[in-house]
């Protein structure tokens, strides 16, 4: 019987040191690359408008060339620094140019996209026109 008891103690203690060690590894870390970013953070668990969200932007970027898309969890652990960084809270998309690892140009889209949701032919002209806008200057030397 002791020697039962032991075998348990042992499974229980490795069984909760691998739980731990789970839990506190953090995911992967974002990097951002140089260039042209379009950053669509989302919660971990997605909603409807996040969905829609992302599908009407991954349908306008199909004609977009020159761009990184990253997709982010504002709510995980790994992206806290980063979102707080960008201020980021709920479901957006951001615009961001980068040089030298640093963010030299960066547009909020957080307003126009809240308000052209329930319309999508109003959050792809809208998105469209963000992303003409802000792009239509040169491309940075180091881009792409």
């Amino acid at each position: 019987m002791q020697r039962f008891k032991r075998i348990i103690t042992w499974f229980l203690l490795i069984f909760v040191a691998a739980a731990i060690v789970t839990v506190l590894r953090p995911r992967e870390t974002v990097f951002l690359p140089d260039g042209r970013c379009i950053l669509f953070w989302h919660a971990e668990t997605r909603c409807s408008n996040c969905l829609k969200m992302e599908t009407l932007l991954r349908q306008v970027l199909r004609e977009q060339k020159g761009f990184h898309l990253i997709t982010l969890e504002y709510d995980v652990f790994a992206n806290q620094s980063l979102a707080q960084q960008f201020g980021v809270g709920m479901t957006t998309i951001i615009l961001v140019e980068r040089k030298n690892r640093q963010s030299v140009r960066i547009r909020d889209l957080t307003t126009e996209v809240w308000k052209n949701i329930h319309d999508e032919s109003a959050f792809i002209d809208m998105l469209r026109e963000e992303l003409e806008t802000f792009w239509e200057r040169e491309p940075l030397a180091d881009s792409l």
